[in-house]
């Protein structure tokens, strides 16, 4: 294991003339593949995690977790791991500190596992944590959440039989110390995956897609869970062909899911919203996007009761020629469209996680250039009408 202090490495952030602005575009990384896959609000500014290559000794992923204060200016970054993969896919606040979950190649059974570290406030680890049932197996740990004090961790376990699988979703609980208290599977017979988790109040909520219940294909997967871990109730949503939820939004009266399906339309992916229930009863579902492929991977409140969602799209990009631009979207209470924006480069560019703030919103992902494969982490701060200033 080793934690590496990174020097200053960011693109000038855009200006506004005669006051200061609410919004900056900045880029951050190196030569090599940078992405930013969660972000989580602070007093001073916001912590971003993801995963790099261009500061590892091996050329493999490290967890990347990068510092910005409010003007997009980087603080600090350091990575952490070891001599293979790794990556963070969540990261939450903790106290004064925060914990990430991601995946280890290093670390664990050497092939994939459960990637957990607890940082303080400087970036520091406080411990470092893997988790795998069998030395044969895959572990894909893609959520955290907490209560405050237990934090219980969202991913996938694919476990490998003799020319074939087995792939659940597995859930479990740590303590302040990273001990493992309650742990479960929650699928069925089928294939079924944990992409996200959150907590509401009493219980967690996460959120995937399940073959083993629904119309048909994958669905998207909603699953409710007591303090305990028991399962109160789960439920299917989507049509007859592919549907996947890639994050949830806790709501006074119920949730909020977010992902793609390729069920209502004849043969593109579209970017999903679909309201649910306190008892998992669908209330409405959506759909967004153009005749191409898009997706939704995260949404947050806004001030005013609606919702903005951020994933990528390739009906709205700039040149169909460079793929994927990042999709920006406001929706009212009701999924009533309010606005659509698309941001992007020369090439392939996404959105993959926002918060909310009190002028805008921040969102973070990857933008790659025409003339490289690789990527660098992505941080773009838009008003609260989705523009650039």
């Amino acid at each position: 294991m080793y934690v590496k202090l990174l020097g200053i490495l960011s693109t000038t952030a855009l200006l506004v003339a005669s006051q200061p602005s609410v919004t900056f575009d900045e880029t951050f990384g190196g030569k090599e593949d940078d992405v930013a896959r969660s972000v989580v609000k602070v007093a001073d500014g916001y912590i971003v995690a993801g995963k790099s290559k261009s500061f590892s000794h091996h050329r493999d992923f490290d967890a990347y977790v990068i510092k910005i204060d409010n003007s997009g200016k980087k603080l600090w970054s350091k990575v952490y791991g070891g001599d293979d993969d790794e990556d963070i896919k969540d990261i939450v606040k903790y106290g004064n500190d925060f914990i990430f979950v991601g995946s280890s190649e290093t670390y664990g059974n050497g092939r994939l596992s459960f990637y957990m570290n607890r940082l303080d406030k400087n970036g520091d680890i406080v411990w470092q944590k893997s988790y795998y049932r069998d030395e044969d197996d895959e572990y894909f740990g893609n959520g955290v959440a907490t209560d405050g004090k237990s934090i219980v961790i969202a991913g996938t376990e694919r476990h490998l039989n003799f020319m074939a699988s087995k792939i659940n979703p597995f859930i479990f609980e740590l303590d302040e110390n990273g001990t493992m208290g309650w742990k479960g599977y929650y699928g069925g017979k089928d294939e079924d995956y944990a992409n996200a988790i959150a907590f509401d109040g009493d219980g967690y909520v996460f959120a995937g897609k399940t073959e083993s219940i629904g119309q048909g294909d994958f669905d998207a997967y909603l699953v409710k869970l007591n303090k305990k871990g028991e399962r109160v109730w789960h439920n299917a949503y989507g049509g007859k062909d592919d549907d996947v939820a890639y994050d949830v939004e806790i709501l006074k009266d119920g949730y909020l899911i977010v992902g793609s399906t390729d069920s209502f339309d004849l043969s593109r992916d579209d970017a999903y919203v679909a309201k649910i229930d306190k008892s998992g009863k669908l209330l409405w579902q959506n759909t967004y996007g153009g005749n191409r492929d898009d997706q939704g991977y995260a949404v947050t409140k806004s001030p005013d009761g609606g919702f903005v969602v951020v994933g990528r799209s390739e009906s709205f990009a700039r040149s169909r020629r460079n793929g994927f631009d990042l999709y920006l979207f406001k929706i009212d209470s009701n999924g009533k469209l309010k606005w659509e924006h698309t941001y992007g480069g020369e090439s392939d560019d996404a959105g993959y996680d926002i918060v909310s703030t009190k002028d805008g919103y921040l969102i973070v992902g990857d933008k790659k250039s025409r003339l490289s494969r690789d990527s660098n982490v992505w941080i773009l701060k838009v008003d609260l009408n989705g523009e650039k200033r």
